[in-house]
């Protein structure tokens, strides 16, 4: 299945429009007994250790719906979910250390969630925590990290990582430069959003016409990995690197 790039901004907005829309939908107006019921009872699940209660409880605290609004109680409620393995919930919490928002900011623990969430196979997480490598930002800046998760990401069809692979092949930054390689992952990224093929057009004017037919065979032959291919393609290789006694 083929990933559209991440927008995480405009992402969120149009997430927290859409709860707006549904809670108005709902047509049962801000603290009448129907309301309360539904805050306690949400209260009571998150407690017992429902994730998506501690993430619709948090989302009320942060946007003031049917609760006050408080950053740092939305935070407590992302943090038990996160600890709880929530995918979504590690990256949301990693984007609050990042900021700032409801705890302390400390982008070493950025780092830390976002790399819960990457290990778990999130393609959004790989992007970011590669984006972190790239940066040196809440991690140690290295590009061969950089590189490998801006693979795992690019592999299961991240278009975003597909264009940053494509670019560093193309640069020759963290990997050999090759324009076969680079066209296809900016073929790739351009398939999921159309203005990723810019480069990948004008990279086509400067290679001779066998490297970019293999570069568009490449191209059309990719099929997206899931995470269990990826981790069991990685530990292959790791064992075959392992000294045989």
């Amino acid at each position: 299945m083929r990933r559209k790039p991440t927008s995480t901004g405009m992402g969120m907005l149009l997430l927290l429009g859409l709860l707006v829309l549904s809670l108005a939908e709902l047509g049962v107006p801000e603290g009448t007994p129907a309301e309360d019921d539904a805050i306690e009872s949400l209260r009571y699940r998150a407690a017992q250790g429902d994730t998506s209660a501690q993430m619709e409880l948090a989302d009320r605290y942060d946007l003031g719906d049917g609760v006050p609004q408080d950053e740092i109680e939305a935070a407590k409620w992302i943090r038990r979910a996160a600890e709880k393995g929530d995918v979504s919930a590690q990256m949301k919490l990693g984007a609050l250390y990042d900021l700032g928002h409801g705890v302390l900011r400390d982008l070493e623990k950025a780092g830390k969630w976002v790399r819960r969430a990457a290990e778990q196979g999130s393609p959004d997480g790989q992007l970011a925590l590669a984006m972190m490598y790239a940066e040196g930002r809440g991690v140690r800046r290295d590009r061969k990290e950089a590189v490998k998760w801006y693979r795992y990401a690019a592999e299961q069809g991240e278009a975003s990582a597909q264009y940053a692979l494509g670019l560093l092949y193309m640069s020759g930054k963290g990997v050999p430069r090759d324009r076969v390689e680079a066209y296809k992952w900016l073929s790739l990224a351009a398939a999921g959003w159309e203005p990723f093929g810019r480069e990948r057009d004008q990279l086509a004017g400067r290679m001779k016409p066998s490297a970019l037919m293999e570069a568009q065979r490449r191209a059309r032959e990719w099929k997206p990995k899931s995470w269990e291919e990826l981790k069991g393609k990685e530990k292959k290789k790791a064992l075959e690197k392992k000294p045989q006694l």
